[in-house]
């Protein structure tokens, strides 16, 4: 964990938009230029980012493998998904409420400084320099069975942030290494997807990563992540 952080994901998200984008006639996407109740998606990152690290892991949904744990620490209308932490095939099942938005990474990074790192080392140039590695990425994304087109256009970076680590965080960090479980600077990059609500019923999100090349140094791991979701009435 001494390097970059890496987790890739899915997520829900309530939002009002100012612009949509028609992914071939099925689910609308926020451009990833557009506005979402005064936010845009490099802003988004980071609070999912400080959602999916500051989650203690009895709760956490990265390491939950059936969906039990779609619900925790989500507020009214702003949900965040989680993936698969480290790559492989997943398949949950969540019932989400009405008018949720969703927004999920499709493959994302993130490096956080240490407090007792060097100086040179807690830079925002330096951190940024650290998530190049998920640049490039093989990606496919379908909403309900309809394949949504160019998903690489959807690059964000975010702005600089700070990580509180719980004492029981999924990476097994702990003071001794991790300097009052601080990560500051943090940052992130990643290709991410806002959708609007999906309308009552039931509803499927299927996605994939995989690095550029087998030999590549991407950080982007392989993995498969199904989302049954149920939109409540």
């Amino acid at each position: 964990m001494r390097a970059s952080r890496t987790v890739i994901v899915a997520a829900a998200l309530v939002v009002l938009v100012a612009s949509r984008a028609q992914a071939n006639g099925g689910a609308s996407i926020v451009p990833i230029n557009g506005n979402a109740l005064g936010r845009i998606y490099s802003g988004l990152a980071a609070d999912w980012w400080k959602w999916a690290v500051q989650t203690p892991t009895p709760s956490n949904a990265l390491v939950d493998t059936t969906g039990v744990n779609c619900t925790k620490n989500q507020i009214n209308h702003l949900w965040f998904l989680a993936g698969t932490a480290g790559g492989g095939t997943i398949t949950r099942t969540c019932t989400v409420p009405k008018l949720t938005f969703l927004f999920f990474p499709l493959a994302n990074d993130f490096y956080g400084a240490f407090l007792n790192d060097p100086d040179n080392q807690r830079t925002e140039d330096f951190v940024r320099s650290q998530t190049t590695c998920v640049l490039g990425a093989i990606l496919h994304a379908e909403i309900d069975g309809v394949t949504v087109k160019n998903p690489q256009q959807y690059l964000e970076q975010s702005p600089l942030f700070i990580l509180h680590l719980p004492t029981d965080n999924i990476y097994g960090l702990t003071p001794d290494v991790v300097p009052g479980l601080t990560l500051d600077p943090s940052v992130d990059r990643g290709y991410y997807l806002l959708l609007e609500p999906l309308p009552p019923g039931k509803h499927t999100i299927h996605f994939t990563s995989a690095p550029p090349s087998p030999s590549s140094t991407s950080c982007v791991a392989q993995q498969d992540v199904t989302y049954h979701l149920t939109i409540s009435k």
